[in-house]
């Protein structure tokens, strides 16, 4: 990445700054363990693919998930509104820092570095953030269900720049660093900010802009904002 350095930097939340995978098993595993329609007749390896199956690009839609649930499993009793509620409680319960986070964010805030996460969701990701001990670190979350704008919608990537402080800096002087290429890359890309990629072991063949880095890791990106 060429100069001009980078200013500013903002953030996906899950599976970015949190392990959203690991709490999406930890969801779908308790889910598995209370479900006799299905664990009496399928391995937990088996549900474990059929339900990743449905979070294609680390996104799933939880009322949709349980709706293919039910078609694969009949003998599950549930319904769109209380699975949703269900899945975002399990996945508050097992979420966590991702290995390095709070470490990385910490020099962020010390070098005065301005920063904030935008992520697509609505209340329940402040209580991500509450979950792993973030709230007193992180300057703002702009979360889409509140804000009435999802990524990547130009909207709430300008709605970021504002909460910056930083309305007149080019946005080329901003990173957007998310896991998601149909959100957070292309989102990002569209209004003309630097990104980086979480690869999370996949290779980059979407049909979505290239990131400008790809990364396995927020604290691989010190050098790029003058840590």
């Amino acid at each position: 990445m060429s100069a001009p350095r980078l200013k500013a930097a903002l953030f996906d939340l899950d599976d970015t700054l949190v392990d959203r995978r690991s709490a999406y098993e930890y969801a779908y595993r308790r889910f598995y363990e209370e479900q006799p329609g299905i664990n009496q007749n399928t391995s937990w390896a088996e549900a474990w693919d059929f339900f990743w199956s449905l979070s294609p690009n680390n996104a799933t839609d939880p009322r949709a998930a349980i709706v293919a649930i039910m078609h694969r499993w009949p003998g599950v009793k549930s319904d769109p509104e209380t699975h949703r509620r269900y899945y975002f409680e399990k996945i508050v319960e097992g979420m966590a820092p991702l290995p390095g986070v709070k470490g990385f964010l910490a020099a962020l805030n010390k070098a005065r570095t301005p920063w904030g996460v935008v992520t697509n969701g609505d209340s329940y990701q402040f209580r991500k953030v509450e979950k792993v001990g973030l709230t007193e670190v992180i300057p703002f979350v702009l979360a889409s269900k509140i804000f009435g704008a999802e990524k990547p919608d130009a909207v709430i990537y300008h709605e970021a720049v504002r909460l910056l402080g930083l309305n007149g800096t080019p946005y080329s002087q901003i990173l957007f660093v998310g896991d998601n290429p149909y959100t957070d890359i292309k989102g990002a890309h569209g209004v003309g900010m630097k990104t980086a990629w979480m690869h999370m072991g996949r290779t980059y063949d979407f049909d979505a802009p290239r990131p400008d880095v790809v990364i396995e890791s927020v604290t691989e990106l010190g050098p790029l904002l003058g840590l």
